[in-house]
């Protein structure tokens, strides 16, 4: 959605200027704070678009210290960006160690989990701040509560895999049991460090919170999965839906896959991959009536901040993959306004007075409220979860197009929030947020009908995938008012 300058400056209070990554001296001739990233930015879009959140944030940093919004330092990205190659957490260590040693105050970025480990002996030794955008594990914020002192300079901008399963349950509970009125689910995760954890946590909390039986679990290996005999093996259970949990592997044959063969049953999961735009077109269409988790999404004005920065990485970006941005790209682009308001407040870099500053973190960002839990809580220095702070976003994939297939991949694809109801959203013609509640509760009802009829029917093949896919098309239509 195409939002104005006027509500551009008046949600952010700045405009967008040219991006200067070089060390430019501005007001009061302080030489800019260097900042750090490190992320998977070779391989992965979710490290590409890291970059881009932090290239829009100093750009829009950097122009309030011009107009004297902002006091000095300004803050520079320039050669201190470096790719982790994902999984190696040797790279990631010696990525942080030498962006220390070429003066990086902060570091932000971070993906899988085994690349994050692998900078934390070197964070505690070092002692430079570094700010998780992009991975998971819960195993480092337990660091820092097991050794305050040596791993106090870890912050996250993310949920924890175990507060994001506490939010997945409560997900199932909510759309999946009560409105879908779905009762067993299947598991498919990946084999990775992230995916063995979400499968737990998972197995745990849905029988007991949710009130849903898993009935399969299947961990797949990250590279060649047989993805058919996958669907076969679920066929069989008796689900009643997919949960997947894929953060290295695309999902892109998998989605195929539940589309050719007409897979009774939603997926509604975590597909990381799945969050970009392009996935649309790499499918075929064939996301259509997926839905996966994510920080944010640009249809959706989840705070006044959320849509402005949605509309200028369009306009910068929309021309190369990822066009749109992914979570790492609002998680990163949060972070650096974090870190200067935290330098502004230490009147300077001193790592500890820095943490002391992150500490007291307060911002309303692109992806909510932001608040670290203190250095006692059982997830010290992860963001606050709740309806006032961070939660996830559970978004659906659909279009009004009759057939997903040959639908326009630039124009007609549309990803909208079905859960928490507090975002189930659309901007108005202002941008302003209108509920679109009882639209989709409406679309829910439908759907349990006709489940209910085609189970009356003995379960013809296909018939659950097509009620799907209607309640797809319906959430489209009252995303766009119709």
């Amino acid at each position: 959605m195409k939002i104005s300058r006027r509500l551009f400056l008046k949600a952010l209070g700045v405009g967008a200027g040219a991006l200067t990554l070089s060390p430019v001296l501005g007001w009061g001739q302080q030489p800019p704070v260097k900042i750090g990233l490190i992320g998977p930015i070779d391989l992965l879009d979710v490290g590409r678009a890291m970059v881009r959140g932090a290239q829009l944030a100093l750009e829009e940093i950097n122009k309030l210290v011009d107009d004297k919004k902002l006091p000095p330092p300004k803050l520079t990205m320039d050669g201190l960006i470096r790719d982790d190659q994902v999984l190696r957490g040797d790279v990631a260590r010696a990525a942080y160690e030498e962006l220390v040693e070429k003066g990086a105050q902060v570091i932000v970025g971070g993906f899988l989990d085994e690349a994050v480990m692998g900078i934390m002996p070197s964070l505690a030794r070092l002692k430079r701040p570094f700010l998780n955008t992009g991975s998971s594990g819960k195993q480092f914020s337990e660091l820092v509560r097991s050794d305050y002192e040596k791993y106090k300079y870890y912050f996250r901008l993310m949920l924890n895999t175990e507060v994001l399963g506490q939010d997945a349950a409560g997900m199932v509970k909510g759309l999946m049991k009560e409105e879908l009125g779905i009762q067993k689910v299947a598991l498919v995760m990946e084999d990775s460090n992230f995916g063995r954890d979400f499968v737990k946590i998972l197995q745990e909390r849905l029988p007991a919170e949710a009130g849903v039986q898993v009935v399969k679990v299947i961990n797949f290996p990250i590279n060649n999965p047989d993805f058919n005999a996958i669907l076969q093996q679920i066929g069989d259970s008796d689900a009643d839906a997919i949960i997947p949990g894929f953060a290295f592997n695309t999902g892109v044959p998998f989605v195929g896959q539940t589309y050719e063969l007409k897979v009774d049953m939603p997926v509604i999961g975590i597909i990381t991959e799945g969050q970009a735009f392009e996935y649309w077109k790499s499918t075929g269409g064939r996301v259509m009536g997926h839905a996966y988790a994510d920080a944010a999404t640009g249809e959706t004005p989840l705070t006044p901040k959320t849509l402005p920065f949605f509309q200028a990485y369009v306009e910068r970006y929309g021309e190369s993959p990822p066009s749109r941005p992914l979570y790492t790209a609002f998680t990163t682009y949060d972070a650096l306004f974090i870190v200067k308001e935290a330098i502004d407040r230490a009147k300077g870099t001193d790592p500890d007075r820095l943490v002391e500053e992150l500490e007291k973190t307060d911002y309303v960002g692109t992806v909510g409220r932001v608040q670290f839990r203190g250095k006692d809580d059982i997830y010290p220095h992860d963001p606050k979860y709740g309806a006032d702070y961070v939660v996830a976003k559970w978004v659906l994939w659909t279009t009004l197009a009759k057939d997903p297939l040959k639908a326009n991949p630039q124009k007609d694809p549309l990803r909208v929030v079905i859960w928490p109801k507090q975002y189930r959203l659309r901007p108005d013609e202002e941008g302003k947020p209108v509920s679109i509640d009882a639209c989709i509760s409406q679309a829910a009802s439908a759907y349990r009908a006709a489940v209910a009829d085609w189970k009356g029917k003995g379960k013809p093949k296909g018939g659950r995938f097509d009620a799907w896919q209607t309640f797809a098309r319906s959430v489209a239509k009252c995303f766009v008012g119709q």
